[in-house]
């Protein structure tokens, strides 16, 4: 009968994008600002994972790298709308998206992590084509007809 009530919230994660020369002062800085809205919302920032600078797809901003940053928070539904709305102010954020993971968490349940860093990826050697050039693949040696 004295049962405590479960806080019942969403779980989201957020993953953006920082132009490539941004320096990493600021992007701890841009982290602690990001925590502070969760908490400032009645949130908790679960976990940072920090990917470091990578090569994308596509420039972003004019730059052909980007700094990868991923957050794991819980909170109430209105938390999303106010974590982008700071995110669109920040100069060094170039993209941003957020999604639902769960809804209905305990909130008292989920434990806050410790923030990650993940180690660099090292470029790939293999060359790139520019249009209209062509790229010759080694292949293996030929395989003979009926041998397996």
């Amino acid at each position: 009968m004295a049962e405590a009530q479960k806080r019942l919230v969403r779980e989201y994660e957020t993953i953006y994008l920082m132009k490539g020369d941004t320096p990493d002062d600021q992007v701890e800085e841009i982290k602690e600002r990001f925590r502070a809205v969760v908490t400032r919302e009645g949130g908790k920032v679960i976990r940072f994972i920090n990917q470091g600078k990578r090569k994308t797809a596509f420039p972003i901003a004019k730059n052909p790298k980007a700094v990868f940053m991923h957050c794991l928070y819980v909170g109430n539904p209105g938390l999303v709308g106010e974590v982008e709305r700071n995110l669109k102010m920040i100069d060094a954020v170039a993209k941003y998206q957020s999604i639902r993971v769960a809804e209905g968490v305990d909130f008292d349940a989920r434990q806050v992590e410790q923030d990650v860093k993940v180690a660099p990826v090292e470029e790939e050697g293999r060359p790139r084509a520019e249009f209209g050039e062509r790229v010759e693949e080694p292949f293996g040696e030929p395989a003979e007809l009926g041998e397996e």
